[in-house]
């Protein structure tokens, strides 16, 4: 299963849409920031797509959210994520971002990663999950541009 985080109306071959408002009819409507395992009812998620929706979240959910998305994938799961990259105008400009993120932010989240052993060995609130980083890619011809990607494997095998 492949699933589509924050689609909104958008839909793409053999992804599950996932959204927290109802009128998008998405497959699995359900609020990110407050799920829990028990809100999907499975786990074992071979790819998850967060195409422009972690900046929505409140900053103090960022770790939450990226545990959510460690327990829902299998080992050797791809999270897919693409945000606007701060400070670029497109991640400030939009009344709904909530948080804010650049490339270093996401050491946080990297297996190796001196910034991200160390936050998880500390941080205590939720577990820190540390994925495998598998590729990274910039919006645009020259980097750093507006958007940010990257791919993070569980447990790469």
């Amino acid at each position: 299963m492949k699933l589509d985080i924050g689609a909104g109306r958008a839909s793409y071959l053999d992804y599950v849409t996932v959204d927290n408002d109802p009128s998008v009819e998405a497959d699995i409507c359900v609020d990110i920031e407050k799920a829990t395992l028990n809100d999907f009812g499975f786990c074992n998620v071979v790819e998850i797509r967060s195409h422009h929706i972690l900046e929505h979240f409140k900053p103090e959910n960022k770790v939450k959210v990226m545990s959510l998305f460690w327990d829902l994938l299998k080992d050797g799961g791809v999270l897919d994520i693409e945000v606007p990259l701060f400070p670029h105008p497109a991640s400030i400009q939009d009344p709904t971002h909530l948080s804010f993120w650049c490339q270093e932010s996401f050491k946080y989240f990297i297996k190796g990663d001196p910034f991200g052993e160390a936050f998880a060995k500390r941080y205590s609130q939720y577990p820190v999950p540390l994925f495998d980083k598998e590729l990274e890619w910039w919006r645009g011809e020259t980097k750093p541009h507006w958007a940010y990607g990257i791919r993070l494997i569980k447990n790469k095998k």
